[in-house]
């Protein structure tokens, strides 16, 4: 009995080792990122002029690695490298603007998933929204923003989002990867850290920052997950904040913009305190993860085990990094460097050396003088293959709510000689945001003044020319708009051709809203005909076509229908049908369309001014609330929900969406008409008569010349009091 009752312990104690093994195998994995947060700008880092209490105890019981590097000094691109394990030329993530991670490439959530891990994932940014494929192996990524914030939210909200979520999956081993926007631009801390640190709104954010953190880390703790969990604390990319004359980030490569702070917490804590100086890098964090619960990873990562025995003295190794955002969204050089325990080498058409031991500044460059470290590094990096990046095109409203966060993009036509070096135009930077920032705000006076004092040094940029050419429009100046193009045209040969097209058709539309559609017909042709053919420019042909009563001409310019086609294509198809009368041909275009762009206004609203046709009006005012709610301010759409509203007998409503028109877009000459016309049935004379006034004034004579005749008859009645 004592034999086996000794056997019967012993195989308790084997169990109890075998199922400490198997919690041992499954921790629960945390990653935490807070965006745009330089490591210099942390106590745990040296850093005194702003407090993180959180932070500083997570520090205190994690091992901090003193040289984290990034790979891509911008959001989506390091994100990518994080959860894919490779470095952008591999994952093929280059830049916040027209790329995704492709669904063949393994990610970190499919790993821990396949595991048998729950993943889930809150993001506050619309960089890292899921359609660019970071989504992969989570079982929930939250990026759901509010109307009144659609592009960011607070970190208290995402932090909100996640624990939501982790009261859904109780009993199974969880990945939480949680990402926070402060202190990313605007700088804008909420009280009491905006009154705090009022001279220092940039660590304000990062204050907010700790606090969002602390009540994430505070929750594990009582749900009994922090201490067995392994934590990783980072930040995708460090900040500019002027150092050399960058305020912000993305095209330098420079310590402030690549230095991360990177804490690892161990399950149990193990190692705490520990500080490690050899330089590592953000994509060394997958297989640091796989390995800490037991997986392999994928063959063909070009990271480290940072936890792994041989890594202790791993201080020769280099830390690639690049930033093609400089070419992509600027027209200057892409940069490369790489870093080592010593030195940064970075490669742009003046190349640069900087002793980070001795000029943790990096303001007394080294390069002139030709040492050997440049020599060693130059060599290596020439090593690292340089795969070239075509971005996707983007749509207008990506363009447009991507630039509202900063990240802005203009053009130039292609140079045939070398693109200039970042270090010799971050000057013009400033004023470039400041044109954005603009143009966003819809500050159109101010724009075309800005963008007048741009071109006057830069008349090759194209994206200026017409982004001064919107601003006219939005004014009214729809001449002046019309010359911006033209110019703009001719003093860029070396544009693009796709920046050719976009430039023609925007001519066109314009062209079309001035009431010339017989020379947007004709400009619009001579493109068609030319060398400047694309589908965008026969979509745009058989939309004017079929808006002027040749639907069928319109239809014979467009490919026949194919699951593989665009869904522009599909709506002007529809456009088309539903001008010829073809309304159920007309709906299934348009639902195609819808199907492969789930968010285009566009789209919606045809469907709304379909059902107009068909006498629905109630359906047809639901496809325009639609297209509202993801773009409230969209002059068109507001103009077309009149019309459903009178139909529904909601005059006020009407009122409101053709008032609201015209502030937004004086030149919504059909909205000004109705306006007028509802006022006087209204009773409200006064305004009746202003908004007649000013269509008379205002309209274009060629395509409005029967309602001017109209209005000036209901002005001379409302004069003579008989109106």
């Amino acid at each position: 009995m004592r034999r086996a009752g000794s056997a019967a312990a012993l195989l308790a104690a084997a169990l109890e080792i075998a199922s400490c093994g198997r919690r041992a195998a499954s921790p629960p994995v945390v990653l935490i990122s807070v965006d745009t947060l330089r490591a210099d700008h942390l106590p745990a880092y040296g850093y005194r002029q702003v407090e993180t209490p959180n932070l500083d105890v997570l520090a205190r019981e994690s091992i901090v690695f003193e040289n984290a590097y990034c790979q891509v000094p911008l959001t989506l691109p390091s994100h990518a490298v994080i959860l894919t394990g490779q470095p952008p030329y591999k994952n093929g993530v280059r830049d916040n603007i027209g790329f995704r991670v492709s669904p063949s490439t393994p990610t970190l959530a499919a790993l821990l998933k396949g595991a048998g891990y729950a993943t889930g994932a809150a993001v506050s940014s619309l960089a890292l929204r899921a359609d660019r494929g970071l989504d992969a192996g989570f079982d929930l990524y939250d990026d759901r923003f509010t109307r009144d914030s659609p592009d960011e939210r607070p970190g208290p909200a995402t932090v909100e989002a996640l624990e939501k979520w982790m009261d859904t999956v109780p009993g199974r081993p969880l990945f939480l990867f949680l990402h926070l926007y402060e202190p990313h631009t605007p700088y804008a801390p909420p009280e009491p850290f905006r009154q705090r640190y009022a001279a220092r709104p940039y660590d304000g954010e990062i204050a907010a920052a700790d606090a969002a953190v602390g009540r994430f880390l505070q929750d594990l703790k009582r749900r009994g997950l922090y201490d067995p969990a392994l934590l990783i604390f980072l930040s995708d990319h460090g900040e500019g904040l002027g150092d050399h004359g960058e305020d912000e980030h993305g095209v330098f490569l420079y310590r402030e913009a690549i230095h991360v702070p990177l804490f690892v917490k161990l399950p149990g804590r193990r190692r705490e305190g520990e500080r490690v100086t050899r330089p590592v890098g953000l994509l060394d964090l997958y297989p640091t993860i796989a390995s800490a619960v037991g997986l392999s990873p994928p063959d063909g990562l070009d990271g480290v085990d940072l936890l792994g025995p041989g890594e202790r003295n791993a201080q020769a190794r280099r830390i690639y990094s690049e930033t093609l955002y400089p070419r992509l969204a600027l027209g200057w050089s892409e940069l490369f460097s790489l870093t080592d325990a010593r030195y940064e080498y970075i490669e742009a058409p003046r190349v640069e050396l900087y002793d980070l031991a001795a000029d943790p500044g990096q303001r007394h460059d080294l390069a002139s003088g030709k040492p050997e470290p440049l020599r060693a590094m130059r060599a290596e990096l020439a090593k690292i293959p340089r795969v070239s990046a075509s971005p996707e095109r983007s749509t207008p409203e990506e363009i447009e709510r991507l630039g509202s966060l900063g990240y802005i993009s203009v053009s130039r036509g292609a140079s045939g000689g070398g693109l200039p070096d970042p270090k010799d135009r971050i000057g013009a930077l400033r004023k470039y945001k400041r044109l954005f920032e603009l143009y966003y705000a819809k500050q159109d006076a101010l724009v075309v003044a800005a963008a007048g004092e741009i071109l006057a040094d830069e008349p090759g940029m194209i994206s200026v020319w017409r982004m001064r050419a919107v601003s006219r429009e939005r004014l009214g100046d729809l001449p002046g708009a019309v010359r911006d193009l033209e110019t703009g045209f001719a003093k860029c040969p070396d544009a693009t051709l796709e920046q050719r097209s976009e430039m023609v058709e925007q001519l066109a539309a314009i062209l079309v809203r001035a009431g010339k559609a017989s020379e947007a017909e004709r400009v619009l042709r001579e493109a068609v005909a030319g060398s400047l053919a694309t589908d965008s420019m026969r979509v745009a042909l058989a939309r004017l076509l079929s808006e002027t009563g040749r639907a069928e001409e319109a239809s014979k310019l467009l490919p026949p229908a194919s699951p593989a086609e665009d869904g522009s294509v599909a709506d002007a198809r529809g456009v088309a049908a539903a001008e010829s009368g073809r309304y159920e041909e007309a709906r299934r275009n348009f639902l195609s369309a819808l199907a492969k762009e789930p968010d285009n206004t566009a789209v919606l609203l045809h469907l709304g001014m379909l059902c107009l046709r068909q006498r629905d009006a109630a359906g047809a005012r639901d496809w325009f609330e639609k297209a509202l709610a993801r773009q409230p301010d969209a002059p068109g759409t507001l103009m077309a929900m009149g019309l459903a509203q009178v139909e529904l007998r909601d005059e006020a409503g009407a009122y409101e969406s053709w008032s609201k028109a015209t502030r937004l877009d004086p030149s919504q000459y059909d909205a000004l008409f109705n306006l007028a016309m509802l006022s006087g049935r209204m009773g409200r004379t006064g305004e009746a008569r202003k908004a007649l006034e000013r269509f008379v004034a205002t309209a274009p004579p060629d395509r409005y010349a029967g309602q001017i005749a109209q209005a000036r008859r209901l002005l001379k009645a409302l004069s003579a009091g008989k109106g």
